[in-house]
This record gives structure tokens, sequence and C-alpha cells, in this order.
């Protein structure tokens, strides 16, 4: 187990005092190394200046001062730093500060005429003693919230999937309704679908454990937006989707039905890039009322998101703006594959392939094929590519299956004309130095807020491709490669000198503080503030 380290503040206006303690720190580093002084003030005033910008864990400060008092100081930042202990120091017997010391629930009065060292070594043992409690506590506490909302969470991600499959009688889905609160599904509501887009970087990004935390965290805003605007539930559904229901009580023209769900689909777009940088498209279905239409109304809000496939990305869609399909066409686009595959050959260019490929989106985009149409059949032209050229390839002897589920048309083409400049190019490598430059943009722009696209775009391939093959010859991700130089240069940072969480998040380009500490800790097994007070440590001795 880690011992745990305590910094600690001194407080008096008189300089022995000050230097007396800053001797016994001195020497009490010697023999317990848990406690580290970390800054001094002459009064209360400029005590609590210091005192709120560095958070210490033990304040020790005498009672009479000029400018402010002792027992004033601490209960102005009792508010702000409620963990903090403290430690009065005076010499003076007055039942008035003992009785206001009481008050402010100080830990120890302490009588410094003449200040023994063994009050000051119990005093602050006790104080340890009630932060590791209290740490203790918190860690509980949090711990406690966090698998109750997780359990939550994955209960309601498995009656949603069952209930949308036809799984759950009704009655039995209004008693589970009773009892998680959900009393909302007799009055009107709508089915909403929220899809994660570049799903296949998504996964090739992050492990699967921070893919599970980023899809507890969506839920929570995708919730707590749907909350905001009325009455509703959200839950994971499966993979790159999420389902909702948004719900109000009295009836609503399909006028204002139409302008709250764009009102919440844009918000819930909004949010989610905010917050956790994740694109997203919504899909909404028509009003519906009771138990008994909720299957139909996820088959609506699904027949919607279907329409994603011809789009690109934060998307929002109600049932009045669907697209209309031409599936009849299917056997023009059959020809224009096979007509690409019998032009396709060794060493053509990346320009004449997008050209041909640029033909083919114009002609789809015109006359749009469902996607349970389209997709196989690229998906076939994908296998072919490989038929074709697969006899004495040096790139590969077994090709991955293509990804098709979670990439709209675009992307599939897209990757499609990727690959097939590789796979037709065998054997000169030409990727390997595709890689190489992507590292370099990473390295010459670390302390910027770098993503996946912008990388993908210096490099001239398509984001799913890039990310797929980074992964292959990395054996990394690109997200956890640029994670890994990010702390890297946190720690380079802080071995030359002191910064604040705000001032080291500014200079590795990561906007959340919060985000920034738990990769800290993934990469080092400390926080900053523990590294650098190690470091410090090292330093002097």
């Amino acid at each position: 187990m880690m011992v745990r380290n305590y910094t600690c503040f001194i407080v008096d206006d008189e300089d022995l005092i000050i230097q007396r303690l800053e001797l016994f720190f001195n020497d009490l580093s010697l023999r317990d190394r848990r406690f580290l002084l970390v800054g001094k003030a002459n009064n209360g005033l400029d005590g609590i200046e210091e005192i709120v910008k560095l958070k210490p864990d033990i304040v020790i400060s005498d009672i009479v001062m000029p400018r402010m008092d002792g027992i004033s100081m601490i209960e102005q930042l009792k508010p702000a730093l409620p963990h903090t202990q403290y430690i009065l120091l005076t010499a003076y017997s007055s039942f008035e500060y003992a009785q206001r010391a009481i008050q402010a629930n100080v830990l120890e009065y302490i009588v410094k005429v003449p200040l023994r060292e063994t009050d000051l070594d119990r005093a602050l043992d006790k104080a340890a003693g009630i932060l590791n409690e209290v740490k203790k506590k918190e860690a509980e506490f949090q711990s406690l919230n966090v698998s109750v909302l997780e359990n939550k969470y994955r209960v309601r991600k498995q009656f949603f999937n069952e209930l949308i499959r036809g799984e759950i009688p009704s009655h039995r889905a209004s008693d589970f309704a009773n009892r998680m609160q959900f009393h909302f599904f007799q009055a009107n509501y709508c089915c909403f679908i929220v899809e994660m887009n570049l799903y296949e970087s998504f996964r090739n990004e992050y492990a699967a454990a921070d893919q599970n935390i980023l899809k507890y965290a969506m839920t929570n805003i995708i919730e707590e937006t749907v909350m905001n605007g009325g009455i509703g539930v959200a839950a994971e559904l499966s993979d790159n989707r999420f389902i909702g229901f948004l719900s109000w009580e009295n009836n609503r023209s399909d006028m204002e039905t139409e302008y709250a769900c764009q009102s919440l689909g844009g918000q819930i777009i909004s949010h989610l890039h905010q917050y956790l940088n994740q694109r997203v498209s919504v899909a909404f279905g028509g009003p519906h009322r009771g138990w008994e239409s909720i299957k139909q109304a996820y088959t609506e809000a699904k027949n919607v998101s279907d329409d994603f496939y011809y789009h690109t990305e934060k998307v929002l869609k109600t049932p009045v703006h669907r697209f209309q399909y031409h599936n009849d066409r299917k056997e023009d686009v059959q020809q224009k594959l096979a007509d690409f595959l019998a032009w396709v050959k060794r060493n053509i260019s990346k320009e004449e392939l997008e050209k041909e490929f640029a033909d083919l989106n114009q002609f789809v985009t015109d006359h749009k094929i469902q996607k349970s149409i389209m997709a196989p059949m690229l998906r076939d032209l994908y296998r072919d590519i490989t038929l074709k050229f697969k006899s004495g390839n040096k790139l590969t002897t077994e090709v991955a299956e293509f990804p098709i589920e979670f990439m709209t048309f675009r992307e599939q083409l897209a990757y499609i004309v990727d690959f097939t400049f590789e796979y037709v190019h065998a054997g000169q490598l030409v990727h390997r130095a595709e890689i190489m430059l992507a590292m370099q943009f990473i390295e010459k722009n670390l302390k910027q807020r770098l993503t996946l696209e912008a990388i993908a775009e210096e490099v001239n391939l398509a984001p799913s491709y890039f990310s797929s093959l980074f992964k292959k010859t990395m054996n990394e991700g690109v997200i956890s490669y640029i994670n890994r130089k990010k702390i890297q240069l946190a720690l380079e940072l802080l071995n030359v000198q002191d910064y604040s969480l705000l001032e080291l998040c500014e200079e590795v380009g990561i906007v959340n503080e919060g985000y920034f500490c738990k990769l800290f800790k993934e990469y080092t097994g400390d926080t900053p503030k523990q590294y650098r007070i190690k470091m410090t440590r090292y330093e002097s001795k």
C-alpha cells in the first residue's frame, strides 16, 4: 500500500516561530516523510490568499496576528477547503479563543511557549488519521455512487433491448417502469436513436474499458439533456447506438412536436461534442402513447436513422425529412462496380482512383439505394479487389474483413480507395512513410488539441482507414499514442519546474483537468501533485 503524503502550511507573525517550525519540518523529513512543508505567511490575509492557491492538507497557524487573526482566517477558509485540518498555536489561554476554536472545528490547540515537538508530532499524526478517514469515506461513497449508476444503466440497457425485440410483455414492462419510476410512457412520447459517428475509428482508438467509460458518460449527458427539456429517459442500446424517449403531457400539434424534436436533437449533438468531443447523429420517430406502442416507436426511429448512411456526421433527422430511395437502380450500381473492378490495375495513381470513386459517389447520391442493399455490394467489391490482386501480393496473405457495419457510404468508399491504393502498390511500403509523417505531425503539434480527422487529412488518408492502419502498424491506437506522448511531455516539464494543474493542461493541450489527471495517474501511478512532491524530495537529497 502506498503511503500518502500530506502538504502543510504555516501562518505566524513571529519570524522566530516560523524559523523554528521550518527546522522542525526539516528534521521531520528525515524520520517521517509523509509531511511536506509547502508554504508560509506572516498574517491571516496573506495566509488566505496562499492557502486557497496551494490547498494544503494541514494548516498550522498562530491565533493573534495583525490584519486578521488565525480563527477568522480559518472561518473564511472552511467553506472552500472543508477537509483541510487546522492546528492552532497560541501564547494565550483565553477562554474566548478556545471557544471560537471549538466552534471553528479546529483539530488541535497547542501552546507555543514553550513549543514542544511531541505536541506537534501528535497533532500531525491525528490530522493524518482524520484525512485518511475522509479520503476513505469519499472513495467508498464515490464507488457506491458509480456502482449504483452503472448497475442502473446496465439494467436499463438489458430492459430496452428485450423490450424492442418484443421479449417483454406489456404488463411486465409496466411493473419494471414503476420500479424505475418511468411514469411517462402512458403519456405522449416519441422514441429517438443517437448514433455515434466514425464508430469504426472509435473502436480502434480506445481500449474496451475506455470505450465503456465514454459510453456511460454519453448516456448520462443524453439523459440530462432530455430531462432539462422535459420528461424522458435514455439508455445504451448496442455498439454505436443509444435509445431515448422524449415525453410530454399535453397534446401538441405536429409542428410543436417537430420543433421539440429538433431542439432536443440539436442540444444532444452539441453537448456530446462540447463535453466529450464525440460526434453523433440523432433520429426521431413519430409520436406514440402507451407501452404497447414502444416497439413500433423504436422501429420508426430506427428506420429514420437508416438515412445516416448517406450523411457524414452530426445530423438530425425526423420523419418529415426522410430520403426517397431508388432500389430499382440496383442493377445500374452493380454494373458501375463491375466496370470499376475491370478497370482497376496495378500502379494506378491515387488521383485516378479518387476520380472513379467520385463518379460512383455522385451516381449513388443522386439515386440512393437503401443501406441493406448498397453496403453488401461494397463489401463484395472489397472482396473482389483482394481476389484480383492476391496472386503475388507481398502486402499480406490474409485481408481483414471489410468493416462494413458501422460506416457511412462515404466512409466505405474512402476506405476502399485507400485500401485499393495500398493493395495494388503492395511491396512499395507507401503507407509506412505516411505513418511516419503522421508521427512527425503529432510531435510538431503535441501542445495542440489533436483530432484523428486532422491527422488523417494531413497524410491524405480517410480517417477510418488511417485509424485502422495506424493501429496495425504501431500496435497502438492514435488517441492512445497521442495521450502517451502528452503525458511524457508533462513529465519533462515537471522535471524542470513546478506547474499548476491548469498550466500543465495548457502546455500539453488537454482541456479537461480531470481527464488529464486520470491519464497522468494511468501512465505514472501518481497524480501530478504526488509526482512533483516525489521530485522535490529527490532534488533536495
